[in-house]
């Protein structure tokens, strides 16, 4: 297989799993208007427009439809890392890979329970979040085992920069299904945009199948046991402190951007909550806001491409997060202003995803896939995505109902110092820019003292 495909299809299964995560919020505002529709009113232009009414279901479906997937990838990346080190990469990729056809394609069959869609829906999402989970240590050490010490970089910043392309191809597929569908069919607009989650994977399972194991996975001591492997642990315990930290720390910010995207489609014209907007235009406006705020994201992935294997990934992730806290600040400092200034407010919210994008976002991913020996560098990855993920529950949770004691313009000073805190975080992780692969623990140790 030719290295260019290899990384085409190692990155669809990350546009796969970007997909899948940022559909959700779609889907949610898309069953709430299917369950308007079915529901009987006394007023019948109320069932055709306006925004749904809040209501404590809706916040606690949304809230645990989150919190799922989430869960569901932590589990992933930890079992999916373990086992790709003990049993091989290709392997596991396949394992995932059915893992997220079947229940993608199972979520567009969720079915009430108790009365209540979301719980099937949240039960499936879970599943579909350990397979999610797992192709993250197993995208980045595939891609990083079959690049060249020069390339190894920009190629796996490739493969991760399909995240971009996967959270835009999530509101362009509701946007052609609501084309297709009147308001009256919404049901089928958002099991179609479920299933459509198994489609790049069907697509890309024959190449899936035909991936061959590294020759640096191939050359690693097969007869470890996990008490021969904790001295390898044991010696980059700082470089995993290093990546899981500052992935934790960059996640927590990452996540607590979502608080103020509404004020941001506000200014750009897509209000969801007007009152005389009929409901399949707001469903309209909210899919193209969506789109809107995942293309502002989008620069910061592929102009990383061509510079991490020119600065390296250390003072990339140091310039991201400096950049990020001193963003964050200023957006505190500044907050009456911007709030009044819809313009400038859009263009310093996109900055922030810029600095994310153009720094640890990228480099958290990249540096885990490459600082561990070959022995753990799968497990360590997972160790060091689903402590980002855990940084991402705290953001989902945590920074909703703190903002509502203390106000947004307090969440950014928090930003501004959690930013900090990752920036000093950065100093633990070794620098390996053009650097080859560790591919046996063993034989480097002893060639040291030769």
């Amino acid at each position: 297989m030719q290295p260019w495909v290899k990384t085409l299809i190692v990155g669809a299964s990350v546009l796969n799993d970007a997909y899948d995560l940022f559909v959700i919020s779609l889907v949610m505002v898309l069953i709430e208007a299917d369950i308007k529709q079915s529901t009987p009113t006394l007023v019948p232009t109320l069932a055709v427009s306006g925004p749904p009414a809040p209501n404590t279901e809706s916040v606690l479906a949304n809230t645990v439809l989150g919190i799922t997937v989430i869960v569901g990838a932590v589990i992933g990346q930890l079992f999916f890392g373990l086992t790709a080190d003990r049993f091989g990469r290709r392997k596991m990729f396949l394992v995932t890979l059915v893992t997220i056809i079947s229940f993608s394609f199972i979520s567009a069959f969720a079915f009430p329970i108790a009365g209540k869609l979301w719980i099937s829906l949240a039960i499936f999402r879970f599943f579909l979040g350990i397979g999610i989970g797992g192709e993250y240590p197993l995208s980045a050490t595939i891609t990083a085992e079959g690049s060249t010490p020069e390339s190894r970089g920009s190629q796996m910043a490739f493969v991760f920069s399909m995240q971009g392309v996967g959270n835009i191809l999530a509101p362009f597929v509701v946007l052609i299904l609501l084309w297709i569908f009147p308001i009256e069919s919404v049901s089928y607009v958002w099991r179609l945009t479920l299933g459509f989650g198994a489609v790049p994977g069907l697509l890309t399972a024959y190449h899936r199948y035909k991936l061959h194991e590294s020759a640096i996975y191939k050359s690693r001591d097969e007869e470890s046991s996990f008490r021969e492997l904790l001295p390898i642990f044991q010696e980059n315990r700082w470089a995993l402190l290093g990546t899981a930290g500052s992935w934790f720390l960059f996640d927590i910010t990452f996540y607590g951007n979502g608080l103020f995207a509404g004020t941001v489609l506000q200014f750009l014209g897509f209000n969801t909550n007007d009152p005389n907007v009929l409901e399949h235009d707001r469903l309209v406006r909210t899919a193209q806001g969506s789109l809107v705020l995942a293309s502002i994201a989008l620069p910061g992935y592929y102009l990383s491409i061509p510079v991490i294997d020119y600065v390296g990934r250390k003072p990339l992730q140091l310039y991201g997060f400096a950049a990020m806290c001193i963003t964050f600040f200023l957006m505190g400092v500044y907050f009456d202003t911007l709030n009044e200034v819809g313009p400038l407010f859009v263009v310093v919210f996109g900055m922030t995803f810029f600095f994310s994008n153009f720094g640890p976002n990228t480099t958290t991913y990249v540096v885990s896939g490459e600082v561990f020996p070959t022995e753990i560098r799968a497990t360590c990855h997972g160790i060091s995505a689903a402590a980002g993920k855990i940084g991402a529950l705290v953001g989902v949770i945590g920074f909703k109902p703190l903002q509502a004691v203390i106000g947004l313009k307090s969440i950014f000073y928090i930003c501004a110092v959690v930013a900090a805190m990752g920036f000093l975080c950065t100093f633990l992780v070794p620098e390996k820019m053009g650097s080859k692969l560790q591919s046996n623990y063993k034989e480097s140790k002893s060639n040291r003292y030769m």
